[in-house]
């Protein structure tokens, strides 16, 4: 019996062909070697143990740092830790790791180079409530969607920020789960949703 092939050779990997996205000064995909990112574990609001924890990430080969901004305070704050590492010499990029607050995403857009969103949760409270989508309900939905990420697209374009569409199975919205259920494909169309508004605003740096 035949085993199913799920590449073209066992033996060589040949690596998959992405455009590049600029994080700062540190290009992602494309041709660039694969980059190290890692998070810091500190409370946004303490801005020195931030500095210290991403100088630190930094020293040991870190290219990018991810900082958790959960409130729109903590999003101004990365004001101050960038401003921070750059008077100590660290340039390193910073990406903001934002859930349910689109202000949030709006303000650390302003700050960072980089912000994170996750779709499943940008726009919409998970409530978990069974419903069934008409066609129409679910285009209005998705106008909905557009209204609230259209902002952050034309701010990072303006500033030159990149995003970064990120989702989940653990935070898919309802209206994906009751579509496309807890699957790989709603994951999938769940990025997807907001990647086509990105498109359609001709921002292509996610």
């Amino acid at each position: 019996m035949r085993l199913p092939s799920f590449c073209t050779d066992p033996f060589h990997y040949n690596r998959r062909v992405t455009r590049e996205v600029k994080v700062g000064l540190i290009g992602v995909g494309g041709g660039n070697p694969i980059r190290v990112q890692s998070m810091i574990t500190c409370d946004t609001m303490d801005t020195e143990a931030c500095i210290r924890q991403t100088m630190d990430l930094a020293a040991v080969g870190c290219e990018i740092v991810r900082i958790t901004a959960p409130t729109f305070k903590d999003a101004q704050n990365l004001r101050n830790i960038k401003r921070g590492l750059l008077e100590r010499g660290c340039n390193v990029p910073i990406v903001a790791d934002i859930h349910f607050k689109p202000e949030a995403a709006m303000e650390a857009a302003r700050w960072v180079e980089k912000v994170r969103i996750n779709p499943g949760n940008y726009a919409d409270s998970k409530k978990f409530a069974v419903k069934e989508y008409s066609d129409d309900q679910y285009a209005a939905e998705l106008d909905r969607i557009r209204e609230r990420f259209t902002p952050l697209v034309h701010l990072a374009k303006e500033r030159g920020t990149s995003l970064r569409i990120g989702t989940n199975h653990g935070s898919l919205s309802d209206r994906i789960m009751n579509r496309y259920g807890d699957t790989p494909l709603g994951m999938v169309e769940s990025a997807l949703e907001f990647a086509r508004i990105a498109r359609d605003l001709q921002f292509h740096d996610f």
